[in-house]
């Protein structure tokens, strides 16, 4: 690597200077956990490349908890809960557009859609069950034969129940 480059990762906190000195096996360590693989890589070093967003500052600002920069040990534990925050953010993204591709696939369905086409369906089937006295009471009074008054209600709830399921299928 370039001896600019190790400029510019000592000054943004990718390796750390001990009395202004660089321990080649600790800057080694802290530069493989802080190079961000995700990024697009320089074509003669193999780093990552830094594009900035729009807004965002040249480059980043050491924080420690309190919002104030920091120097010296906070430095490690800066960096620690950075790219611990970062971890979870990218699998944030991911889980989101895990169920997005679900979705739009038709693995899963929005709840919302759900609830609607539930009470739709309740509704008829209380509608259809509220109707079946006033349609069949007529021709159960005529017949004196039990077991025919059954088939008739026997048959107008397996129409019932066909009406039912082909709701379901729309």
């Amino acid at each position: 690597m370039s001896q600019a480059a190790v400029w510019k990762a000592i000054q943004t906190g990718r390796i750390t200077t001990v009395h202004g000195k660089i321990n080649p096996e600790t800057a080694d360590r802290e530069w493989a956990n802080n190079t961000d693989l995700s990024k697009p890589r320089n074509s003669v070093t193999g780093e990552p490349r830094r594009r900035r967003q729009k807004g965002e500052p040249s480059a980043p600002m050491r924080l420690n908890g309190t919002g104030r920069v920091s120097g010296g040990k906070n430095e490690a534990r800066y960096r620690s809960t950075y790219a611990t925050a970062r971890a979870a953010r990218e699998t944030f993204l991911a889980q989101i557009a895990r169920l997005e591709l679900e979705e739009r696939i038709g693995q899963f369905v929005r709840q919302d859609e759900v609830r609607v086409a539930a009470l739709n369906s309740a509704k008829k089937a209380r509608d259809l069950l509220t109707a079946l006295p006033r349609r069949v009471s007529a021709t159960i009074a005529a017949t004196h034969d039990p077991s025919e008054v059954r088939r008739i209600l026997e048959e107008e709830i397996e129409q019932i129940c066909e009406d039912l399921s082909g709701t379901e299928q729309q």
